[in-house]
């Protein structure tokens, strides 16, 4: 693609985003669902692909009927996802966000380290409202998106709510590390993918450190935090669930082991994943064993 036709495609996408918003909620989250449902069965049927297989690995014994349904099911939720990013500010307001778990997460916020772990499912956007309604000050890790425009929309959106940026880097960690002994929130997400391969959850592979997973048990370890997992469930359409769960803390040990610790923190995060998989961001995305040297 040429430098000309990169720009006309931005301005393009830059324009459907602003012509969303300024739609009512509804509308624009039903239009992100027909729009990338219809995309893909037309341009990128490898995602449905690969989102078939990994169902049908996840849940054994489904139907054909019954895949067929989730792989729509999933195409739905990351339309709108998408979509949502252009109105995500009339959440609140509009009485779409149920809440549930937050004033148990508000007394212990500011008094001890707490890693907040967000998952892709739902819409995961949702609590970056929510912790600013609720004077909770948010530092969340963020890997950018390839695509300029998804990048800009992404931390404008998060930015608007207060969520301060840390890159899952070297300096990210050190940075995390200083906030959490001042008693900071930060948010990490374990189940993520890089490159098209999943990293975690694990779904019955070895233990490794080349993930989020591992960077959370790091976190823990060096400053004492406790973990508090985020989830977000979408109840239908653009109306949502969010459930903050309760506090716990990695196991102490004779000696370090740093495999354990990511088995352990899975442990925890895979069955939620695996509960609403349907609705997983990266359902289509590999899950091959992981290159240990990645």
């Amino acid at each position: 693609m040429s430098t000309g036709e990169r720009n006309a495609e931005y301005w393009a996408k830059r324009a459907i985003y602003h012509a969303l918003g300024l739609l009512p909620t509804d509308w624009a989250s039903n239009i992100g669902s027909h729009g990338i449902r219809r995309n893909v069965r037309l341009n990128r049927p490898e995602i449905i692909a690969n989102a078939r297989a990994n169902l049908a690995r996840h849940r054994p014994g489904a139907s054909s009927a019954e895949l067929d349904g989730w792989v729509d099911e999933f195409l739905d939720g990351v339309g709108r996802i998408m979509a949502e990013f252009s109105v995500i500010h009339r959440f609140l307001p509009e009485g779409r966000l149920a809440v549930e778990g937050l004033e148990a997460f508000r007394t212990l916020a500011g008094r001890e380290p707490l890693i907040a772990i967000g998952l892709h499912t739902g819409n995961w956007e949702t609590f970056g409202p929510v912790f600013q309604e609720a004077g909770i000050p948010l530092t969340s890790f963020y890997q950018p998106p390839d695509d300029l425009l998804e990048r800009e929309v992404a931390v404008k959106t998060r930015r608007r709510f207060g969520v301060d940026l840390l890159r899952p880097d070297a300096s990210g960690v050190r940075e995390a590390m200083r906030r959490l002994r001042a008693n900071r929130v930060i948010m990490i997400f374990p189940d993520e993918a890089r490159d098209g391969h999943t990293m975690g959850p694990l779904f019955g592979r070895e233990p490794h450190e080349a993930g989020n997973l591992s960077i959370a048990a790091r976190l823990s370890r060096h400053t004492g935090a406790r973990f508090v997992i985020c989830h977000s469930e979408r109840l239908a359409g653009a109306r949502f669930r969010l459930r903050f769960g309760t506090p716990f803390a990695l196991p102490e040990r004779a000696r370090p082991d740093r495999l354990a610790d990511v088995a352990f923190l899975n442990s925890a995060v895979e069955p939620i994943v695996a509960a609403n998989i349907p609705r997983w961001y990266f359902l289509d995305d590999s899950i091959a064993p992981i290159d240990q040297k990645t």
